[in-house]
Order: C-alpha cells, then sequence, then structure tokens
C-alpha cells in the first residue's frame, strides 16, 4: 500500500499500569499480538518493534512467543531518553532504508484504534511523499504520526528532548486526517484507561 515503516513503541516501563501494557490481554491475544495484526491487516508490509535492551524483559519475550522475527525488532538504543529514545532507534533503523517514503509512529499502547483509522493513514501517507502526517479528533491531533523517510538520518542523531522540539526546527509540509476515531487522543496509562479502552 505504502512504502511505510510502522515503528511500534514498546520499551516503555508501565509504572503507571503496574504491569506490562504490550503483554495484557487483548481480544484473544496481547495487546502487542493485536497491534502487529491490526497493522498488517490494514496494509502494512513493514513493522518494527522498538523494546527493552534486556534480553529477558517481558515484551521481549512477548515477541518471541509472538514469533517476531528478529529483523522485525530493535532494543531501544537510548532507554534513559523514554520515548525520544526509542524514537532515534527508529529512525536509525529507517535511515538505512531508502525505499521509504515514510517513518510511522505509533504508540504499543493504542490497541484501541479502529481497523479503518489506520487504513485511510496508510492511504494518506501513500499518497503524501515528503509531507508529515497526522491524525486529528476534533481538532486535537493525536497518534500515529507519520514523519517523512528524509527526516530520519537527522532524527537518528538528534540531541532534542523530544520529537516535538525537534519537528519545530523542521520547515516541512503538514497534512491532517480528521478522524471520528477518538481513541488516537488516548492511551494506556493505568488499569482504569484500560477498562475503559476495552469498552471503546
Amino acid at each position: 500500500m505504502t512504502s511505510a515503516l510502522i515503528a511500534i513503541l514498546a520499551a516503555g516501563e508501565s509504572r503507571r499500569m503496574g504491569s506490562p501494557k504490550l503483554c495484557l490481554r487483548w481480544k484473544g491475544t496481547t495487546v502487542l499480538g493485536h497491534l502487529l495484526t491490526q497493522w498488517r491487516e490494514a496494509g502494512a508490509e513493514k513493522i518494527l518493534v522498538i523494546h527493552p535492551p534486556e534480553s529477558d524483559a517481558p515484551v521481549v519475550k512477548e515477541l518471541d512467543r509472538l514469533g517476531v522475527p528478529a529483523s522485525q525488532r530493535a532494543p531501544t538504543v537510548a532507554f534513559e531518553r523514554g520515548m525520544m529514545g526509542s524514537v532515534v532507534t527508529a529512525a536509525g533503523r529507517a535511515a538505512q532504508d531508502a525505499t521509504l517514503t515514510h517513518l510511522v509512529i505509533a504508540l504499543g499502547d493504542q490497541p484501541h484504534l479502529r481497523p479503518e483509522t489506520l487504513r485511510a493513514f496508510l492511504l494518506l501517507c501513500a499518497d503524501s511523499p515528503g509531507k508529515i502526517v497526522r491524525v486529528l479528533h476534533k481538532d486535537k491531533p493525536g497518534h500515529p504520526l507519520a514523519l517523512p523517510a528524509n527526516l530520519c538520518p537527522d532524527l537518528s542523531k538528534t540531541s532534542t528532548a523530544t520529537l516535538r522540539d525537534f519537528l519545530g526546527q523542521q520547515n516541512i509540509p503538514v497534512i491532517d486526517l480528521t478522524t471520528p476515531d477518538s481513541g488516537v487522543l488516548f492511551d494506556l496509562d493505568t488499569p482504569d484507561d484500560y477498562a475503559n479502552a476495552s469498552r471503546l
């Protein structure tokens, strides 16, 4: 459908949840298993899971259980930088693939997104090379977020604290996908979030 690398950020510590979010049960599998299936069914051909550096981390064990090959996973290179460390890791991998048009930043704790949201997002990416692609709900930006592949070499080396800081230094056109899917603004941080997302 589109030459985008979907980077699922799965290296967080899940402190507020109290247990690894990506390993929670979801629709007959785990959150991580569901995310992988959902993105594949939406048309994604290239997926990369950014995980903690420890080989015995629960997310790594879940990747093993799901049979995810080494080519589709990467340990974060800067765990101490939090989410930005995962973004930098994904950008480094994306910078090695000259066929990509976009790097998609997908949160690992959004299994509740509607399938039609992901399909529409990837279609807009395919039609928008060289542009940042955002999703909006009621004029508020959420996730996923697609970055033009030509940003990846610089993004992989940046010392900026957040992705917002990095993008604020760029002059890249933006195109928005307005969606009725309120889930793009919501992620799973606490047990209550998990319960609420299960009802979405």
